[in-house]
């Protein structure tokens, strides 16, 4: 009867699929991922009422025969019931799981004699039914297996037995901090790991900075998910996320070699569990709003001083400013580019498996509007994951799909202020969002000023869309050719393809930004990653001595191809570049590199006491030329486990675990351009030739050879502890570290004469220094129904560039907008991207002031007039100019700490998480535009507070128009502190009852309420403190204004189910 049943239900199957397979399948793109979506759900339905019918008839055939067992699980030590404890009828797939007081109920056949208990940190006890209708079982504590397990490169190792810098994150952190994207999780939750935002845009990813900056170029760390590297992490869904390991030493991160430079991030996604056949499924709904605004002027503000500063400079008032009581707030930009966003999540999974199987398969939505309007993004995912043993071997895959769609916010129009978000509080209050008679239908800009684009012009005349889609694939094959003795076969491909589109409508806002033609640019792109690996691994336990090896080989390829192509002039509404007639241009690109890699490693440890690991790899990159193609990175690291010494064993002690660690390691960096060692020739130049000043085609040379560049090297020396007392309830973990990065590629500045100025050749001649401390600490304890967990993390690096070539070679970085000279310097003796400024005395508050402030009888600021700013002479050299700059701070904190705490009280929980940074400093160019007065923007509200003779006690220069002694130019003036305390999450959750799930037949029905970046306490004026910043590093700590996307407050609420 049930192979019957099971037969017809695949007929009928087959003949829906035919059906859909003649309607719609050419309608559907194979890579059409909305598509895929909506099929996986249908699946997945048709999945679960196959299931439905299987055991619906199994119930029928074995009816007769079943029994039910109840009992009750408790631990041996302290007798308190153990929730979750998996309960097997051995050799079945037929299981359950403890409540939370510890109790399950199972059905069984007569004949099926053994329960399989098992449970994280006890000793699997088997017991035989013998007819009992109640089995109450008692789990001995399994002290070695409490040692937590942690991923490593190619494998997993005891946490008590890790001898490198690790950290680790656990799906249930990454839930509660209600993140939409997996990197945004780790904020603040991994001594050493330092994560900026990269703006509060949907879809926005994060920087990520393992123990400091160590090269000029990329500092993103390696990030590999089940086996696989991918170039970001922000396509997968957090819910997908079972565990991520940060391995931060040269010792942890040594088998990646090369690629490991800056750290690694191993992800591995949720697996299906054998027994444990489950559906989750967690939504979510929020909205967001903008933290924070700035303080600007309204419309009779701004007259008024506007007013003031042409008075000052003997100028005649503008005509818009004549009557400033008149004007009233006028239009509020910032108003008119944020809202009220909505955003909502959807995730369902099912998960399971048996004796010689596991699966996990999941699909995901997500919809976020952005706070400005007009922005927006939407993420679909899907994912499958299972694993199958028959004898000697396992074969599995992890499939992940993702599909991402930005309507990304508008760029800037004629170079004047940026996008909206850098436009709307520099636009002047007293103009109207909307005028009828413009070709776009926006007002703006005013001829005697210098004006700023309309922002909302901006967001709805300029449509920019991106698309991405990618799929990552990973197939093992596992075959145990002896005991201990396994061989391992890995393939992985990885697709990424992306689509941008831009389109702008005709627009005529005043005489500056005039567009009569509309505009279209698309371009797309395709990189494809291949991965082949073959690892042998042996394991071995002999009385007191472990013995882990591995060795393996890996070959990586990646290439690259895009094209792109605009237009004007096609009619208005037309978004084809086929109907565009003017300004036709294109452009390609297309790249491959490969690497190659050998490599090996063996932990010894001996009676859980001494652990020994040694691990060599050697890479050959395309990236270089001949000769210098392949690089060896080894590394040493050593751990001593005190705890299990004899002086050390007293039953009396607090004392868990204390072990000791010490590593030293080389990796190697080689994440910059492809051909970088290969000249460039342009075929596609024309000479000027003779009198008749005829052109001749011919050639130049774009770029110099460097045969000669090779790796970056880092070394890593780690000393660390690792503590563990009161019964495990405190943990702590500490390391001290110095990382030396040298053969730091630097670009070598060349004359103008031979014509590839812009393209200057690289040597390995950079060096940067790293020191620092970080620790983190977690106390957890329950108190009857009461359970509650603390943790805490503190990172502190001194970054310093130890050389910089030859000499006092100086890179400067970091030039705010319309203000000339750089913020930022990076020499040797300072960090990278020092703050390099001139610095400031206060204002002069009368003439005398101005004239006693000489040298040799020559003032020092000619220009200056009381209420003026006053600039130190640095160099003494009697004039104020870019020579007087020193070194005013650093962008790095001096500390970054976060703290948060979980509790549990019956079915009440709350979660919430502290984050921030101390001693940083943040160049506010934005607030550099606001408060100038060389360029007629709306000004900052504090400007009200300007200097007068009646207002000496100021530090706001008197307003002026034209700026004659440069009050704004680039100083130390618009240099704040950027520290900040930030409650990052806070989460309340209600879990229904036992007595209610049960009548609902349910495992959990869990709803919370849940707020995102709740407060923030700084002193820093602009937006956010947290700048972030995904460009140069010598940009590092500059608030460019016009670029960044402001934070934005999440209220959620949320459901989270499991049947």
């Amino acid at each position: 009867m049930l192979k019957k049943r099971i037969f017809d239900y695949h007929l009928y199957f087959k003949n829906r699929t035919k059906i859909m397979r003649k309607t719609t399948l050419s309608k559907f793109h194979i890579f059409h991922y909305k598509g895929i979506f909506l099929l996986f759900l249908f699946c997945l339905g048709c999945s679960m009422t196959f299931a439905k019918e299987v055991k619906i008839n199994l119930l029928k055939e074995t009816s007769r025969q079943q029994k039910t067992v109840t009992g009750t699980v408790v631990s041996e030590k302290d007798n308190l019931p153990l929730p979750g404890v998996t309960v097997l009828v051995a050799g079945t797939n037929n299981g359950v799981v403890t409540d939370f007081d510890g109790n399950y109920e199972i059905i069984i056949n007569e004949d099926e004699a053994l329960l399989e208990f098992s449970y994280v940190g006890f000793k699997t006890k088997t017991v035989p039914v013998n007819g009992q209708k109640v089995i109450n079982v008692s789990l001995e504590e399994d002290l070695a297996s409490l040692d937590e397990v942690v991923v490593v490169g190619y494998g997993t190792q005891r946490r008590q037995n890790v001898t490198g810098a690790l950290s680790s994150i656990k799906a249930e952190d990454i839930i509660t901090q209600g993140a939409n994207t997996v990197e945004k999780s780790l904020q603040g939750r991994v001594a050493g790991v330092q994560v900026e935002s990269a703006g509060g845009n949907p879809g926005s990813g994060v920087r990520i900075l393992i123990r400091g900056t160590g090269s000029f170029g990329n500092n993103s760390p390696l990030y590999i998910v089940d086996g696989v590297q991918v170039d970001n992490i922000n396509n997968l869904a957090p819910n997908d996320i079972a565990s991520m390991d940060i391995l931060k030493d040269a010792s942890a991160a040594a088998i990646y070699g090369s690629r490991a430079a800056n750290g690694v991030v191993l992800i591995t996604t949720k697996s299906g569990k054998k027994g444990e056949n489950r559906i989750d499924i967690i939504a979510y709904y929020g909205v967001q709003k903008i933290a924070n605004k700035l303080d600007v002027l309204n419309a009779s503000e701004w007259a008024t001083v506007s007013n003031a500063a042409h008075d000052n400079a003997g100028l005649a008032r503008l005509d818009i400013a004549a009557t400033p009581a008149s004007l009233g707030i006028g239009t509020d930009w910032q108003d008119e580019i944020y809202r009220v966003a909505p955003m909502q999540n959807y995730n369902i999974s099912a998960s399971g498996g048996g004796d010689n199987y596991t699966y996990s398969l999941s699909g995901g939505y997500l919809d976020q509007d952005g706070i400005v309007k007009e922005t927006g993004y939407k993420r679909y995912n899907l994912r499958l994951k299972s694993s199958f043993t028959k004898g000697r071997l396992e074969v599995g895959e992890t499939v992940l799909l993702s599909q991402e769609d930005w309507r990304n916010m508008a760029g800037g129009w004629g170079g004047q202020g940026g996008n909206p978000v850098g436009s709307a509080p520099k636009m002047i209050p007293v103009f109207d969002v909307y005028n009828e008679d413009a070709i776009g239908g926006y007002g703006g800009a005013y001829g005697p000023v210098v004006n700023v684009a309309n922002p909302v012009a901006q967001l709805y005349l300029e449509i920019p869309k991106t698309e991405v889609k990618k799929a990552v694939i990973n197939t093992y094959a596992q075959f145990t050719i002896l005991d201990g003795l396994k061989y391992k076969l890995n393939a992985g491909y990885t697709n990424t393809s992306g689509y941008d589109y831009t389109y702008t409508y005709p627009y005529e806002v005043g005489s500056l930004f005039t567009n009569l033609d509309a505009d279209l640019y698309e371009g797309r792109y395709e990189t494809k990653y291949k991965l082949l690996e073959h690892t042998l691994s042996y394991d071995k336990n002999l009385d007191k001595h472990e013995i882990h090896a591995l060795v393996g080989y890996t070959y990586q390829d990646t290439q690259y191809r895009g094209l792109s192509g605009s237009k004007s002039g096609m009619p208005s509404g037309v978004m084809v570049l086929d109907a565009g007639t003017t300004n036709i241009a294109s452009g390609s690109n297309a790249w491959e590199n490969s690497l190659i890699s050998y490599f090996g490693r063996v932990i010894y440890s001996y009676d859980d006491r001494y652990t020994v690991t040694g691990i060599i790899r050697r890479d050959g990159s395309s990236r270089f030329g001949k000769g210098n193609k392949y690089g060896n990175f080894p590394s040493i690291a050593i751990g001593w486990n005190l705890s299990n010494e004899e002086f050390f064993n007293s039953e009396d002690s607090f004392i868990d675990l204390a072990k000791l660690r010490a590593s030293y390691g080389v990796l190697g960096n080689q994440e910059f351009a492809d051909y970088r060692f290969s000249p460039a020739i342009n075929l596609n130049t024309n000479y000027v030739v003779g009198q008749d000043q005829h052109l001749w085609p011919g050639a130049i040379q774009m770029a110099f050879a460097t045969p000669d560049i090779k790796w970056e090297t880092s070394k890593t020396l780690n000393i660390g502890t690792d503590l563990s007392m009161f019964d495990r309830r405190l943990q702590i973990t500490a390391d001290y570290f110095v990382k030396k990065n040298s053969d730091i590629l630097l670009q070598v500045p060349i004359p103008l004469s031979t014509g590839a100025s812009g393209n200057s050749p690289y040597i390995n001649a950079g060096e940067i220094t790293n020191k620092g401390f970080e620790s983190s600490l977690t106390y957890k304890n329950t108190i009857k129904d009461f359970n509650y967990e603390v943790t805490g993390t503190f990172s502190s690096v001194d970054n310093e560039v130890v050389q910089l070539g030859t000499g006092s070679q100086q890179i400067f970085g970091g030039q705010p907008t319309h203000h000339g000279a750089s913020a930022t310097v990076t020499q040797a003796g300072l960090p990278v991207g020092a703050f390099y400024l001139i610095k400031t005395d206060g204002l002069f508050n009368s003439a005398e002031e101005v004239q006693a402030y000489s040298r040799d009888g020559k003032l020092i600021q000619p220009n200056a007039s009381p209420g003026d700013v006053k600039f130190v002479d640095y160099n003494n050299d009697g004039q104020i100019d870019e020579n007087d700059r020193q070194f005013l701070g650093s962008p790095n904190p001096d500390f970054t700490y976060g703290l948060g705490g979980n509790a549990q009280w019956k079915n009440f929980d709350l979660s919430l998480y502290f984050q921030g940074t101390y001693g940083n400093k943040i160049y506010n160019g934005l607030r550099q535009d606001l408060e100038g007065m060389n360029l007629e923007y709306n000004y900052a509200s504090s400007t009200l507070n300007a200097w007068t003779p009646e207002n000496p006690n100021t530090s706001i220069p008197r307003a002026v128009i034209n700026d004659p002694n440069q009050n704004a130019r680039t100083s130390g003036r618009f240099l704040e502190d950027g520290s900040y305390l930030r409650l990052k999450t806070l989460q309340i959750g209600y879990s229904l009852p036992k007595d209610i799930i049960e009548s609902i037949h349910v495992k959990k029905s869990r709803i919370y309420l849940s707020a995102d970046n709740v407060f923030t306490v700084t002193d820093y004026s602009g937006y956010n403190p947290d700048i972030g910043r995904a460009g140069s590093v010598l940009d590092r700590g500059v608030d460019f204004g016009h670029i960044a996307y402001p934070l934005s407050k999440t209220y959620m609420l949320g459901i989270d189910i499991s049947l």
